[in-house]
């Protein structure tokens, strides 16, 4: 395990500025190389500590835009028709990838891991998915899948 300090909240319970221990890998690999951490040295700590209303501060903006995109993201309501069988089972399903794409089309920029979708949808009906703008906000995106069938 390694010790590192956190420069952005990304998990829940992760202040900024706090010291977490976490696997060797995920520090060397994702959190070090994408800037959301340092390792804990003395000289690491007390650096951040300085700048750490700065961070808080970008932070706080952060946190403003994404409370704004969940108004945008809340007034949507994602309808598709999709060729579905008799039973509703759909030939095609609805991805991530659609998903982002729908919101993109209407001025709302997010990245694909964001959207929390679990499996593909495959069928018709109306479904509800929750998307993660910033540890602390998160909105749903109403979905209704039509059938052309049931559409007419």
């Amino acid at each position: 395990m390694t010790k590192v300090v956190v420069l952005e909240k990304f998990k829940k319970n992760w202040e900024i500025g706090s010291v977490v221990s976490v696997k060797d890998g995920y520090a060397r690999n994702y959190l070090i190389p994408n800037g959301k951490a340092k390792f804990a040295t003395n000289k690491n700590i007390e650096e951040i500590k300085l700048l750490e209303s700065s961070l808080l501060k970008k932070d706080d903006e952060n946190k403003s835009l994404a409370n704004e995109t969940a108004l945008k993201i809340n007034e949507l309501k994602f309808t598709k028709e999709i060729a579905a069988k008799e039973n509703g089972e759909l030939y095609g399903s609805l991805s991530v990838s659609d998903i982002v794409t729908f919101l993109i089309e209407n001025e709302v920029i997010i990245q694909k891991k964001q959207v929390k979708l679990g499996n593909k949808i495959k069928s018709t009906g109306e479904f509800s998915v929750i998307i993660d703008l910033h540890p602390e906000v998160n909105c749903s995106l109403d979905i209704e899948i039509l059938s052309p069938k049931t559409s007419a």
